[in-house]
């Protein structure tokens, strides 16, 4: 069936603060977003803060979006594509913080996903393709912001194009033994209480939980739990282990039938802790394919498989470690192997942390050159 997202908004519960996997480079940003406009928003009438940054967020996408449909070039759509990441990651961030009724956010939310799915490309112009579907959508997305304007999504962006109408396109329909095993597996992983089918797209199914009193929701593909997230208190829960928080996570990607995955790093949001995990590819770890967890109250409230089951091709390391860290300037501890995609293309380097008094910096030396690659 058509993901008709805006359909199913009585259905819907409240999301919870996942990044999104691809992001991970992004996630200094994302956490002094999230962490400022907490504090804020307790302090301000209406949450203006987080209001003027969606705003601004959705201008930016909108006009950035405008710009993708004149790309004649890869590398200049490969700038405005990564441009557009943030301003996405932006807009989510600050619909988060809003306040609003989550279950009149899910179109919102669909759509803001999909453009990251879209700008995460190793080829932009893919993305130039559809860039005239993204800056209808960015533009709508904008005048519903900014004026109050309808807005809805059925997730056309991602949608696999054919040359036949939409009500002719052969579509896989669960059966009803899907849907139940499907539905055990959810109660059975999850511990949850109830699950009720409410709709799927793209070979998804998705359903309605319960757990604990909370609603939650969750979706299925090919006997796994890919993405699911319980209501939960924002910010005012206890603080949470690292080390228990990490040990969760990997036992509930597990769980959900990713076995593979290992922690790759984590974000400390309030009293929660967003751990990410990704697979090993050939003693490199695929951070740019995450998997996200989000832990709070002692469990994993929500889970995104994200892409961490995409295939990597990467090249084989030339440079060793010690070699490499000459030029991360003033590094301390071991680079750690990642594959990383930069400029359209897979690479393997060594990535070396760095707390500064402004954050997490990340500075990438590649292993095959030897020279630093980007600085983040």
């Amino acid at each position: 069936m058509v993901n008709k997202l805006n359909e199913r908004k009585n259905h819907a519960v409240l999301i919870a603060a996942v990044v999104s996997a691809f992001v991970f480079a992004l996630s200094a940003l994302v956490t002094g977003m999230v962490l400022g406009l907490n504090k804020r928003s307790r302090a301000e009438s209406g949450n203006s803060v987080a209001k003027y940054l969606l705003a601004d967020s959705a201008n930016e996408l909108n006009h950035t979006m405008s710009a993708l449909r004149l790309c004649e070039r890869e590398q200049s759509a490969r700038y405005l594509c990564n441009d557009g990441l943030v301003f996405a990651v932006r807009a989510e961030t600050a619909l988060e913080c809003d306040n609003g009724d989550w279950r009149e956010n899910r179109a919102k939310e669909a759509f803001l996903n999909d453009v990251a799915t879209v700008l995460h490309t190793k080829d932009a112009m893919t993305a130039v393709e559809k860039a005239d579907l993204l800056y209808k959508y960015s533009n709508m997305f904008f005048k519903h912001v900014v004026y109050g304007e309808s807005f809805e999504y059925d997730g056309e962006l991602v949608q696999n194009q054919s040359s036949r109408p939409n009500d002719e396109r052969e579509e896989k329909n669960p059966s009803a033994v899907e849907i139940e095993k499907a539905e055990e597996q959810i109660k059975t992983a999850l511990g949850a209480e109830h699950a009720k089918k409410v709709g799927g797209y793209d070979g998804k199914i998705e359903f309605d939980l319960t757990l604990d009193g909370k609603s939650g929701y969750a979706l299925t593909e090919d006997s796994k739990i890919c993405e699911f997230a319980f209501e939960h208190g924002r910010g005012d829960e206890a603080e949470v282990d690292i080390s228990t928080a990490e040990k969760l996570a990997e036992e509930c990607a597990e769980k959900c039938g990713y076995p593979q995955l290992s922690v790759c790093g984590t974000e400390t949001y309030g009293g929660s802790v967003t751990v990410k995990l990704c697979r090993n590819i050939d003693g490199a770890l695929a951070c740019d394919d995450c998997a996200s967890a989000v832990v709070a109250g002692g469990k994993v409230v929500a889970f995104t498989a994200g892409k961490c089951e995409c295939e990597h091709k990467v090249p084989k390391p030339r440079i060793d470690e010690a070699t490499a860290r000459k030029e991360a300037k003033g590094a301390t501890g071991e680079g750690v192997l990642v594959t990383r995609t930069f400029e359209g293309k897979e690479r393997v380097c060594y990535e070396y942390r760095y707390e500064l008094e402004d954050g997490v910096h990340y500075v990438y030396v590649c292993a095959e050159s030897g020279e630093q690659m980007q600085v983040k």
